[in-house]
Order: structure tokens, then C-alpha cells, then sequence
């Protein structure tokens, strides 16, 4: 993990503004991604097209990565991102709510209430973030992706059900958690570390992918109580 970061301070080089990377400054850079993911998302959930849901997620994978392989570059992804998956999320959130008035704003203030609520968490100190613990977040990751493509496929037609998307939604929201305690702890570790206030864009982008994730899962579990 230390390597880790040392390679994304080396990414990021010196600054030589007198500002440095805080974690206020991330938290005001979320809200304005935030934004801009609502404002796209007004214009998914209007058109409630499975195309753009499509070129959402394929446009805001491609911001990602290259936000995160490339960290210099995330002041210019982590926006493209935001408004791409807003676009996604939007139409998503569309066709979770055909016969469920109401479920995009409680959608929004559950995610809302779980990112504050894990914030909370992780300073009081009840969570640490080690290595085993992103080991086991990754590996929980990998199954859960396996097993959302083989519901793609219909190898798992139980998860379209009421009980499949609680229990799906359930668990996506709790590994979507576990990434935040993660995303948390780099903002404290940069921080600590005086980084460039530049490193404050990659901390958004880890925060925003987080936050899309429970959000997603958030809408599953939703969905299943209103069936």
C-alpha cells in the first residue's frame, strides 16, 4: 500500500501552489461531480433509453480508467465521469422506477445517508483499512461481478426476482461501503503526506465510482420492496 502511493505522488509531482491536498478540498469537488451527475441523470431518466444507459457505462469505464492509471489526468476524468454515469444512472434508475413513484429521490437520500454514515464510521476509528482488508474487498468484488454477468447471461434467473435483488442490492451496498472506508483512507494518507492539491480530482474519482456503486445497489434494494 505504501507503494502504492508513493507511485501516485511520484504521478502527481511537486506542486507549487501554497494550497495542499486536504480532505475538505475533495469533499467540495464530490459535491460538484455530484452535480453534474444530476444534471445529466435528469436528462437518462427523461429519455429512459437503454442506449444511453449503454454508452453511459461504456464512457464513464473508459473516464475511469484512465483517471486511475493515469492520475495526472483525473482533474479532466473524474467531470467526463460524472456526467457519463449520471447519463447511465438516469436511465437506470428510469426503469427500476416504471410503477414505483418515488424511488429516485429515496434512492438518492439513502446513498446520501450511507455516505455520511460510513464517514462517520471511519473516523471514529471503529474501521481499518490493511491490506487483508482490501484483499478481501477485491476478492468479494471479483465474485460479485462474476455473479452479476452470470444473471446477464441467465445462468441465475433468482436474482431478478424480489428476494435475488434484495439480497444482490444487500451485498453490493455493503461492498460498495467497504470502498469507501478505502477511498477514506487514501484522502487521510495524502493528507498526511502534504500531497499536491492536484491529488484532491483523483480522490473525487475514487469517491464518485464508490458512491455510484451504493447507489446502484441502493436502487436494487428498492426496487425489491416495491414488488
Amino acid at each position: 500500500m505504501e507503494r502504492a502511493y508513493d507511485r501516485m505522488e511520484a504521478e502527481f509531482g511537486t506542486s507549487a501552489d501554497v494550497a495542499t491536498f486536504s480532505a475538505g478540498g475533495v469533499y467540495d469537488k464530490v459535491g460538484l461531480l455530484v452535480i453534474l451527475a444530476l444534471l445529466t441523470g435528469a436528462v437518462g431518466y427523461g429519455t429512459d433509453s437503454a442506449g444511453l444507459a449503454i454508452a453511459g457505462v461504456l464512457g464513464g469505464l473508459v473516464f475511469y480508467l484512465v483517471g486511475i492509471f493515469r492520475p495526472a489526468t483525473a482533474k479532466v476524468m473524474a467531470p467526463l465521469y460524472a456526467l457519463a454515469e449520471g447519463l447511465a444512472l438516469g436511465a437506470i434508475t428510469a426503469a427500476y422506477a416504471t410503477g414505483s413513484n418515488g424511488i429516485a429521490p429515496l434512492a438518492i437520500l439513502f446513498t446520501a445517508g450511507l455516505f455520511a454514515g460510513a464517514l462517520v464510521v471511519f473516523r471514529s476509528g471503529l474501521v481499518k483499512v490493511t491490506q487483508k482488508f482490501i484483499s478481501m474487498l477485491l476478492m468479494a468484488t471479483v465474485g460479485f461481478v462474476l455473479v452479476l454477468l452470470g444473471g446477464m447471461l441467465g445462468l441465475f434467473p433468482g436474482l431478478s426476482s424480489q428476494t435475488g435483488l434484495l439480497v444482490f442490492g444487500i451485498i453490493g451496498v455493503v461492498l460498495g461501503v467497504g470502498y469507501l472506508f478505502v477511498d477514506f483512507h487514501y484522502i487521510e494518507v495524502f493528507e498526511e503526506r502534504h500531497a499536491p492539491v492536484e491529488a484532491e480530482w483523483f480522490g473525487a474519482l475514487l469517491l464518485m465510482a464508490s458512491l455510484v456503486m451504493v447507489y446502484l445497489n441502493v436502487l436494487r434494494i428498492l426496487a425489491s420492496r416495491r414488488r
